[in-house]
């Protein structure tokens, strides 16, 4: 295999402009049309929308934890600590090409929660997903009769 037909792509995931996780992977035989498919559409609103429910499962396990505290010290929830909103960012990049992005409200949940997250069990399934995806000759570029590549 030459390295040429290696194309390298990142995974990064913030927290405003705080790193959550950087992985970085390869890709052979890269298509860049890709980007525009319905495959990597699905496959980030499915990771967004489990990334969400784990967020809400982990809230409410921690303010069923912490119910007296918070009944007591309403504060220990305030999330307004920061100025401005805060929200989590998923991107999909090629250098510093942004392939992909999607964006998450933070301020909804405590500051534990939002500046405790782990992906790393998502992270090994996502990847080969996303390099399947970017290698892929069979995508789907139609939503409601819309060619999305065009």
């Amino acid at each position: 295999m030459k390295e040429q037909d290696l194309v390298k792509l990142e995974f990064l995931m913030k927290v405003n402009d705080n790193i959550i996780v950087q992985r970085f992977f390869n890709v052979r035989e890269f298509k860049d049309n890709a980007k525009n498919s319905i495959d990597l559409h699905n496959l980030l609103t499915e990771f967004r929308s489990d990334f969400e429910y784990q967020l809400k499962m982990k809230t409410a396990v921690y303010m069923l934890d912490n119910m007296y505290e918070i009944m007591n010290n309403p504060t220990v929830l305030e999330t307004s600590f920061t100025d401005g909103p805060e929200y989590f960012n998923i991107y999909v990049k090629q250098g510093d090409k942004v392939l992909i992005n999607r964006q998450i409200d933070a301020k909804p949940y405590p500051p534990k929660i939002r500046y405790t997250v782990d992906v790393r069990p998502f992270l090994k399934n996502l990847l080969v997903s996303l390099s399947d995806i970017f290698s892929s000759e069979n995508l789907s570029f139609e939503y409601l009769n819309v060619r999305l590549d065009a």
